[in-house]
């Protein structure tokens, strides 16, 4: 499944979210449109844009505040401006990769891609300096091989929030 079409399917699920009574009022939950968008992918200038083409060019990021703990990817303009003591440019397992960080989950996890192969990674709250992830004792969890891989899995946690599938196994859960 494209980014585009895993998306397109979102959109009519955001829809159904409306109709749950939460008993609070929803936040807002977004998928940005990428029309108007005054950054390119191109500006990332790292080895990971070509993994983040397939979502950039079909959005600019989604905010799912009322989804399970919450999803939030990154519009791409602050994909670019990361912030190296807020967020990590590498991660510390048996050895060090680069990973962009693409965005976060309510609970206080990060999804970051790995610069090397393309995966999305979750990484728990835990240690960080100076831009580097300290890995060694966290149990992070590879969500997809992919981006696009990573945006099925977002519609199928969507989609068992809203449809109230209690026994799915969401990609924030460890």
């Amino acid at each position: 499944m494209s980014a585009a079409s895993a998306l397109h399917e979102m959109t009519p699920l955001l829809g159904d979210l409306l109709n749950i009574d939460f008993g609070y009022p929803l936040g807002e939950n977004i998928i940005r449109s990428a029309e108007g968008r005054k950054y390119s992918i191109s500006e990332l200038g790292t080895s990971c844009a070509k993994w983040l083409v397939p979502l950039y060019s079909v959005c600019d990021g989604l905010s799912f505040p009322d989804v399970h703990v919450g999803y939030f990817i990154k519009p791409l303009e602050r994909v670019l401006s990361f912030d190296r003591s807020s967020e990590p440019d590498r991660v510390i397992l048996d050895r060090e990769i680069a990973v962009v960080p693409i965005g976060s989950t309510g609970g206080g996890a990060l999804f970051v891609v790995d610069c090397e192969h393309g995966s999305v990674l979750l990484l728990p709250p835990g240690p960080l300096h100076d831009g580097r992830y300290d890995g060694t004792r966290a149990m992070i969890k590879v969500v997809a091989e992919s981006v696009p891989r990573f945006l099925e899995a977002l519609l199928d946690d969507v989609r068992a929030f809203v449809k109230n599938k209690i026994a799915h196994a969401y990609i924030s859960d460890a």
